[in-house]
């Protein structure tokens, strides 16, 4: 940065040297030229009061600094040259004299010093140069040079020390952030905060990243107690599977108690599977779904209802929707999963006939109800799940998508709590949402997905 800065600086500074060298320049020989015009107005003047003047053939740098001789086309026809050096003559001027070129100026020596010399022509063949010190001029030029030089150097100088300055005082919250990430890399401690800085778009920089450091910290402590609880949600039906497992060894064991107990089972397995299906589930997030197609979600939903009718028998399911082709896309399997887990949270909590009332000694006459309705919106369609079970106290409506979250009502039903936190995952990942809504009468959950596009 500070190279850059110095750079950018020392290059302004340059360009803006080079043009007032030029001006400048330009300025001094355009004044020294006006004098050798003023000059050879006044040698004319004098030529035309004196029609006699031959011209002069030396330059003596007494009386002024200019001297000033004619110029004839053929050396033959120039005055007679006098004691002191004349002014150098060239073929250009004698063109002058004889009319083929015009005035001019130009550059030449007289022993070792340099002059400007200006010619013009006269009437009756003849040219008149007029030479003056240029030695003045070009030490000014020098002098010029050299200052604007040492303006260049100086400008790269105190450019380079600004510049510097304020690299370091402006990088310094990055320096700290910078330290802040390497002790995070080094540690894994992502409770340490970046300190607010006064430079806003450091302090932009630092807000986003405590915001990912917060994310990352979340999300470390949501996979901890991931790991717990399905830790302990496993070691409940590990233990089941192996003591019915040791019992099924035991020679002596009735055919009766044997079917009982593959049914256990069984039944333990087919919980062990969902559970880890939920799992991994949830570890993929609300990641995009990794194939997607369109589908009828009317077919989708009727085939996840066939299913838990034939699990819960017990109660009754009614479809309020159409039969109408509702067109979404999304990963089928997984949207078949959070449909099932919908219907699968109904069925549990729908109680069937002849089941324990939560009164004691009293049982259930008519079988629990589970009714399901599609609605189309504008753009989105909504799968409504209805039940006649306990419902959802106020208070944990809020939570009920939550991982292993179980309400009151819920702690008597055999469960892991992932069922509704897969769906809400699931409706996420495919752009739509999951809610919990208040119900006089058991439980009202709905699930939200966009139509196909160009529906």
């Amino acid at each position: 940065m500070t190279l850059v800065i110095a750079a950018a600086i020392t290059l302004t500074v340059m360009v803006f040297a080079v043009l007032l060298y030029a001006l400048a320049g330009h300025e001094l020989r355009t004044n020294e030229d006006l004098s050798l015009r003023r000059e050879s107005d006044r040698i004319i003047q004098l030529i035309q009061t004196d029609p006699n003047w031959q011209g002069f053939s030396q330059c003596t740098w007494v009386r002024s600094p200019a001297c000033a001789q004619t110029v004839a086309p053929t050396p033959a026809e120039d005055p007679d040259a006098g004691a002191g050096p004349a002014l150098p003559i060239t073929p250009q001027m004698r063109e002058v004299a004889s009319g083929v070129s015009v005035a001019f100026f130009t550059e030449a020596t007289i022993g070792e010093d340099p002059i400007r010399v200006y010619v013009r022509p006269l009437p009756n063949q003849r040219a008149l140069v007029v030479g003056v010190r240029d030695d003045r001029v070009l030490a000014s030029f020098e002098r010029l040079g050299w200052l604007l030089a040492a303006t260049v150097l100086g400008a790269l100088v105190v450019a380079a020390g600004t510049a510097y300055v304020a690299a370091r005082r402006g990088l310094r919250p990055v320096d700290r952030l910078t330290a802040v990430a390497e002790g995070i890399a080094q540690t894994g401690d992502t409770h340490i905060r970046i300190p607010p800085s006064s430079t806003t778009e450091i302090n932009r920089l630092g807000i986003a990243f405590n915001t990912m450091l917060g994310e990352l910290e979340q999300s470390r402590r949501q996979q901890e107690q991931l790991i717990a609880d399905a830790s302990h949600e496993l070691r409940t039906p590990l233990t089941s599977l192996r003591t019915n497992a040791a019992m099924l060894k035991n020679p002596d064991l009735e055919q009766r108690s044997k079917e009982r107990i593959t049914g256990a089972l069984e039944h333990e397995l087919m919980g062990m599977q969902s559970l880890v299906e939920d799992l991994i589930d949830l570890a993929r997030h609300d990641q995009a779904p990794s194939f997607v197609e369109d589908m009828d979600l009317n077919e989708l939903v009727l085939h996840c209802m066939e299913n838990a009718q034939r699990r819960y028998p017990g109660i009754e399911w009614y479809w309020e929707g159409t039969r109408d082709h509702i067109l979404v896309t999304g990963e089928r399997a997984r949207l078949a999963r959070a449909i099932a887990n919908l219907l699968d949270n109904a069925g549990k909590f729908t109680p069937e006939a002849g089941e324990f009332t939560p009164e004691p000694g009293k049982f259930t006459s008519e079988p629990g109800q589970v009714r399901l309705a599609l609605t189309v919106s504008e753009g989105s369609v909504t799968l409504d799940v209805r039940d006649t079970g306990p419902g959802i106290p106020a208070q944990d409506l809020a939570h009920v998508f939550d991982r292993f979250y179980r309400s009151t009502n819920a702690r008597s039903v055999a469960g892991s709590g992932l069922g509704l936190a897969v769906v809400h995952n699931i409706a996420m990942a495919h752009h739509g949402t999951a809610r919990a809504h208040p119900s006089p009468n058991g439980a009202h959950l709905s699930f939200t997905l966009p139509l196909a596009h160009g529906v």
